[in-house]
Formats: C-alpha cells, structure tokens, sequence
C-alpha cells in the first residue's frame, strides 16, 4: 500500500470527532473509523495488549505469540508475525473482527493527526493514513477545540520530567490520548501559569477523566 499518495481522507467534523473518541476513551463506545481497505494498525508490528474480556484472543493466538506480563499487575501481550502482522490477519482481514481485542476495538489513527503527533517506529503505512485525514471545521468551537489538543499535546511531549513515571507520555500514542482527555485545560490560548502548574492542572484533568470512566465501569 503507498503510504504518501498525496491524497486527502475526510476525517469527519474535529469536534463532533473528539466527543466520539473521548467516549471511546470512557470505555462507552467502540472506535468507529472509516477505515476501508486499510490494515495499517494490523501490519505495524503493534503488540497488543489483552484485557479480560479479549478471550477468543487469548485462547486461539497461535503458540508463541502470546507474551506474559513484564511486571506484575500488568497485562498479557499478543506479539506480532515475523513480517509485523497480527497472527489474525488472514487475506487482508482480520479473522476475529467481531470478537477482536478492546485494544483494537479502541484504535483511531486520527489520533495523531489531531494531536499533531506522528506514531513512533518504522511504521509508514499509519504515518502515511495519519498524514491523508483531513478535519473539518464548521465552528469556531471545532478550531479552538482543535488548537487546545495541539497545544496539549506539545506541552506533554515537551514536559515530560514534570510529570511522575506512572503519568510520563513516553510514546506518541501516550501524548495523544493525554492531550484528548485533557485538552480542556488548553482551551484558553495564552496561559499565565508555569509549566509545573500547568502540569498538576494536566495531571487533575487526566484523574477526573479516569475517575469518570472508573465509576461507569462498577
């Protein structure tokens, strides 16, 4: 697949875009992505982590591709084949879509494209889909929403040492999500706070965040 054809790709309207995927993040919805023949996020050599619930995953991922928990607490991973396709992947389609992993179910790659962030690794053919969508703005709303999730997540990627191990973006796909569930904190555009106060504001939003997610799911 050509990964910089020069083409556009309609990305839908930007906040009508980050209410959806910020849902998605809640844990309320599955990501819906107008994906069409491309099988980026499946040929990246992207392990996946498996949750709970991903069990048809973990009982039928084929031997030796299942990883164990690196450190204790943390979650099982399913590895990659040797040419960086996920072990699912059969003719260009994924042989268990309908009880695919929730990580899978979570991926949006115009995550980057609207944090301004490429994905880390050798891995074109999502950098070249991140770098086709295309947003539209029909507000002033979409623009300022757009601007505050770029502003967020160049202050993460760029302050990492400000904020503790457990909450450092050490990836872009880290920094992106970040910057979605916690962009409201840069809706105004000049801030008078320092870049540690503006990191405890970042910190707090992203808490609020996952407390709201954590009271949905008991």
């Amino acid at each position: 697949m050509s990964t910089d054809t020069g083409e556009c790709l309609n990305a839908g309207t930007f906040s009508q875009w980050l209410s959806s995927m910020r849902d998605v993040l809640r844990g309320d919805r599955d990501a819906d992505v107008p994906c069409g023949d491309c099988v980026g996020c499946c040929v990246s050599s992207y392990p996946i982590p498996l949750r709970l619930g991903d069990t048809v995953a973990r009982e039928q991922v084929p031997e030796g591709r299942l990883i164990g928990p690196a450190r204790p607490g943390e979650p099982w991973l399913m590895g990659y084949a040797d040419d960086g396709s996920c072990p699912f992947l059969l003719e260009q389609r994924c042989s268990i879509y309908g009880q695919r992993p929730q990580t899978c179910r979570d991926y949006d790659c115009r995550i980057y494209t609207a944090a301004g962030l490429v994905p880390d690794g050798n891995r074109p053919v999502i950098a070249g889909r991140v770098k086709a969508w295309q947003f539209t703005f029909d507000s002033e709303q979409d623009l300022q929403e757009a601007q505050a999730v770029g502003r967020a997540a160049h202050f993460i990627r760029t302050n990492q040492t400000l904020f503790p191990p457990g909450m450092r973006a050490g990836s872009a796909t880290a920094a992106a999500v970040l910057a979605i569930k916690t962009y409201p904190v840069f809706l105004v555009a000049e801030q008078a706070a320092s870049p540690e106060q503006m990191a405890r504001r970042v910190m707090d939003a992203a808490r609020l965040f996952d407390q709201g997610f954590a009271q949905t799911r008991t």
